[in-house]
């Protein structure tokens, strides 16, 4: 058992790393198992095909934030008395992501390139994948913000929570780059309230 695992985690490993280098369309099965040091039938027994590998590799990252995400808005709705806060709201929404992109791990970083290379990178099939792992998210998050802003439209909060989305996944590509030599250094604790300040500043001008 021990060694199928470490078979199957070290496949991800090198897939994860050379889809966020090159993209989905351009690295093939061949790549993937010259680099991870396995033959293709090891592919085909953990995943049975690149599809389904590539759908691996998100579920490994996505799903663990967005359980986080769920967590943390039980623990907003359960402390609210009436209408969560919405600075409580988007922190459940924010913080996974960042932490997660902030991690020590090298995958966790080449996460981060790849989702960005997915959002710049459109493919039918991914994009289906990613809207079946957020449906249950984005249903939590609405009711949420629906009880936190019930002067806004359903349609308000879903134009301001797309821009939020964009925000975070904008900084979660370039959050080491692109930065003026002046800009003092920045702890993660103070990026995830800038994020959370910035957002809710948008829901708030509606």
């Amino acid at each position: 058992m021990s060694q199928l695992k470490t078979t199957r985690t070290r496949i991800l490993d090198v897939a994860e790393a050379l889809f966020s280098e090159q993209g989905f369309d351009r690295v093939s099965i061949r790549d993937i198992t010259n680099k991870a040091h396995v033959n293709l039938a090891a592919i085909n027994y953990h995943f049975g095909s690149k599809e389904d590998l590539i759908a691996s590799v998100f579920e490994r990252r996505v799903v663990p934030v967005n359980e986080a995400r769920l967590a943390a808005l039980d623990a907003v709705e359960q402390s609210a008395k009436k209408h969560p806060k919405l600075e409580d709201i988007l922190e459940a929404f924010i913080r996974p992501a960042v932490q997660c992109s902030f991690g020590t791990a090298k995958g966790e970083k080449a996460f981060s390139k790849l989702f960005g290379r997915c959002l710049s990178e459109p493919n039918p099939e991914i994009e289906t994948l990613l809207a079946r792992q957020f449906e249950s998210l984005v249903e939590r998050l609405d009711a949420a913000l629906m009880k936190a802003l019930p002067h806004l439209s359903r349609s308000e909060i879903f134009w301001c929570m797309k821009f939020t989305f964009g925000a975070l996944h904008h900084w979660l590509v370039t959050r080491d780059r692109f930065l003026p030599p002046w800009l003092d250094k920045v702890e993660v604790e103070e990026q995830i309230q800038k994020l959370i300040s910035f957002a809710a500043a948008g829901f708030r001008a509606a």
